[in-house]
């Protein structure tokens, strides 16, 4: 029930934000507006194919996306927040620009990556939504003592003291997670 919630409420948002696009009075920029929107929506649904999982860490950095037409060229234009999210979408550029092609009809001939600067490097456009958020959490279920042996008899060859607690800690923590609610998926 609470997952429908998020899901209603995170519709609701775009359908303000459609609706709010069109409120201009201006054609063109109603116009501007609406393909601003489908532009975005375009670009994160590439990024799902592309990324799979890992999607929404890369919407989180993404500042803003433009595709425009300079010189009669196509240009997707992508801006991020941190250098390491420019590298590793430069790294799958042509597989982006394959995947607009492929799932809108999109072709874009260029792909520009920046990095933002200023108050544009806190413009997230594809922040989760705080309700959101708290979906993922969990509930750790404790281990019995045989797994609270198991975890100390594997991480007793570890000499460092700070580099066992760390182990032993993560080790804990991933098996938590395996015997919860969350882990069961």
């Amino acid at each position: 029930m609470f997952v429908l919630y998020t899901y209603s409420m995170k519709k609701l948002g775009q359908d303000i934000e459609y609706y709010l696009a069109t409120l201009t009075g201006d054609q063109d920029q109603m116009r501007i507006n609406l393909r601003a929107l489908q532009v975005r929506d375009r670009y994160k649904t590439v990024l799902e194919s592309v990324y799979r999982d890992s999607s929404s860490l890369f919407l989180q950095h993404t500042n803003n996306v433009y595709i425009v037409n300079k010189d009669g060229v196509k240009t997707l234009i992508v801006y991020v927040d941190e250098s390491i999210f420019a590298a590793e979408l430069n790294a799958q550029r042509e597989l982006i620009k394959l995947k607009l092609l492929q799932l809108f009809g999109e072709e874009v001939e260029d792909f520009n990556i920046y990095i933002s600067r200023g108050q544009y490097k806190n413009h997230h456009p594809y922040e989760l939504d705080p309700t959101e958020k708290q979906t993922y959490a969990y509930q750790a279920v404790p281990l019995s003592e045989s797994e609270q042996e198991y975890v100390k008899n594997t991480t007793e060859t570890i000499e460092s003291q700070p580099l066992k607690n760390s182990f032993e800690k993560a080790m804990t923590a991933a098996m938590e997670l395996n015997k919860s609610e969350l882990g069961k998926q």
